[in-house]
C-alpha cells in the first residue's frame, strides 16, 4: 500500500511538471509563511460549518522586494460529511474572499502611470492607476474521499474554484472591435481546478506525516477577459486562463493537541507559470504552511 500511494503522488507531480520550459525571464524565487485558522462546528455527524481565515507573510523575494502581508483570505461554508467504514466521502460548497496587497511591487504599474495623476482622482478605479490593494470574490465546490486502512490513509479532494469578481481590471478597453469596460471586466466566471491527493501515514494516534500535491488547472475562461488580445485579461489575482497553471508539493506532520485541536505544520514548494503559457515556468515560493483546525462538536456521541 505505501509504495503504491507514494507512486500515485510520484507520477501524478511528474504529470504535472512535464510540460514545464525555461522561462523566458528569469524566474522570481520567494519565502513566504502562511497561516490559515479553521473553526469547524459540527452540529451533527453529517453537517457541519466552516469558517476559516487565512494570512500569507512575504519575508524574502528575488529579483523584487519582499512584500510582507502579501495575501488575506476567508472561507465560509457549510460541509456535508458521509462514512462507510473506512471510507468517508465529503462535499463542502465555500464562500471564498482573496485580497492581495501589492506593496513591493512598484516595476508592475501600468505604463502609463503617474503618482500625480492618480493621487488627483477622486476615483481611480477607471484609470490607469496603481492600486495599492485588490481583491476577488469567489465560489468554492470541494467534493473528497478518504480512505483508511491500518495506519494509511489515502485522500483525494477536488475543488472547483469559480471567480465572479474581480477588481484587479482598472482600466477601460476601448478599441474598434472591443468595447470593455472596468465592470464587464470585473465582473464575470472563470473556473479553476485544483485537486489534491495526499498520503497520510500515523506513528502515533496523535502523530501523523503527510505527503501532498496539488495541481492547478483552468477548465472555463471568463467570457469578457479572454476577449483581450495578448493574454491581458488573465491575472493572478484575476481571471485565469486554461490549461496547467500551478503546482504545490506538500510535505509535514499533523499533531492532535487535544482531541479537537489538531495543528498542521508543512513545507510547500508552490511552482506558477505564465498566466499565458503553461510551458514558462514564472514564480517559485518556498513556504511554511502552518494549519490550525478545531472542530467543536454540538452534539453528543451515542455511547
Amino acid at each position: 500500500m505505501n509504495r503504491l500511494s507514494f507512486l500515485a503522488i510520484s507520477i501524478s507531480s511528474l504529470v504535472a511538471l512535464s510540460g514545464l520550459a525555461r522561462a523566458d525571464t528569469p524566474t522570481k524565487q520567494e519565502g513566504r509563511v502562511w497561516y490559515d485558522q479553521n473553526l469547524t462546528l459540527a452540529f451533527t455527524p453529517a453537517w457541519s460549518f466552516t469558517v476559516m481565515p487565512g494570512v500569507r507573510f512575504e519575508y524574502a523575494r528575488s529579483p523584487e522586494d519582499a512584500a510582507g502581508v502579501q495575501f488575506l483570505e476567508f472561507f465560509i461554508g457549510p460541509n456535508f460529511t458521509y462514512k462507510l467504514g473506512n471510507l468517508t466521502l465529503k462535499g463542502s460548497l465555500w464562500y471564498y474572499y482573496m485580497g492581495y496587497p501589492t506593496r513591493g511591487r512598484q516595476q508592475l504599474q501600468p505604463p502609463n502611470y503617474t503618482a500625480t495623476d492618480c493621487t488627483a482622482k477622486l476615483s481611480p478605479t477607471a484609470s490607469n492607476c496603481l492600486s495599492t490593494y485588490s481583491f476577488s470574490h469567489n465560489l468554492e465546490i470541494m467534493p473528497s474521499v478518504d480512505y483508511r486502512i491500518g495506519r494509511w490513509s489515502i485522500y483525494d479532494r477536488v475543488i472547483f474554484h469559480n471567480t465572479f469578481y474581480a477588481d484587479t481590471y482598472n482600466a477601460d478597453i476601448n478599441t474598434e472591435t472591443l468595447k470593455l469596460d472596468v465592470g464587464s471586466q470585473r465582473w464575470g466566471w472563470g473556473t479553476v481546478l485544483r485537486e489534491m491527493l495526499q498520503v497520510r501515514y500515523a506513528i502515533t494516534d496523535r502523530l501523523s506525516v503527510l505527503l501532498a500535491d496539488e495541481v492547478f488547472l483552468g477548465i472555463a475562461e471568463d467570457s469578457d477577459t479572454s476577449k483581450i488580445a495578448k493574454g491581458g485579461g488573465y491575472k493572478a489575482p484575476g481571471y485565469w486562463k486554461d490549461g496547467f497553471r500551478q503546482n504545490r508539493v506538500y510535505a509535514g506532520i499533523d499533531f492532535k493537541v487535544t482531541p479537537a485541536l489538531t495543528i498542521t505544520p508543512m513545507y510547500m514548494l508552490e511552482m506558477d507559470v505564465s498566466p499565458t503559457d503553461s510551458g514558462d515556468l514564472t514564480d517559485v515560493s518556498h513556504n511554511l504552511f502552518v494549519f490550525a483546525t478545531y472542530v467543536a462538536k454540538m452534539w453528543d456521541e451515542k455511547k
